[in-house]
This record gives structure tokens, C-alpha cells and sequence, in this order.
């Protein structure tokens, strides 16, 4: 059992979030809710018309507790910043770095 809390604590009977993707066709569509006032408000120098917020969440997906905790980090985000453009949760590594060469 995981000394943390589920981030997901007080959404235990909320509706599941839609799977379908935006337009883009990458990022995930998110329910309409209230707009945080800390995506308008951002400090200076950051450019809030250019979607200021990149955030990545990391993970060992091996260890079972590990990656429930951070899917359910995952899906906390997308409820609190309905607004923010955010893609699917990756069971697995992803990126340059995990890049294999072909020998």
C-alpha cells in the first residue's frame, strides 16, 4: 500500500473523463469547468498566450503502486485544469531518450 494519498481523493464518484482526442489529434478533451485563475496570472517573463504550462509526469511503470499513483496524478490534473492541453497517459516510456537504434 502507497504511504500517499490517491491524488484523486474527493473524486471517487465523479462521471470518467471522456477518452476522445481534441481537433489536433493528439490531446485529450477535457469536460468544460471552471478556468483557474493561475493559467491567466502567469509570473513574468512567461508568455500565458503561448499555453505557459509543460509539465511531465515520471515514473517507474514496473512498480505497481507507483504507476496507479501517477495515472491518478494524471487524470487529478486534467479535472482541476479542464483548459490546459494535456495528451494521453503513457504506460511506458516515451521520447528520444527511449529511442532504440536499429543496429
Amino acid at each position: 500500500m502507497s504511504p500517499y494519498k490517491s491524488p484523486l481523493e474527493g473524486y471517487e464518484n465523479a462521471e470518467p473523463l471522456p477518452t476522445t482526442v481534441n481537433a489536433d489529434g493528439k490531446s485529450l478533451n477535457n469536460p468544460p469547468g471552471p478556468r483557474s485563475a493561475a493559467y491567466d496570472e502567469f509570473p513574468k517573463p512567461i508568455d500565458s498566450s503561448n499555453n505557459g504550462f509543460d509539465f511531465h509526469i515520471y515514473y517507474m511503470p514496473h512498480l505497481t503502486e507507483e504507476a496507479k499513483f501517477a495515472k491518478e496524478l494524471h487524470e487529478r490534473v486534467r479535472r482541476e485544469f479542464p483548459e490546459l492541453r494535456i495528451y494521453r497517459f503513457w504506460d511506458k516510456p516515451v521520447g528520444e531518450r527511449n529511442h532504440v537504434p536499429a543496429n
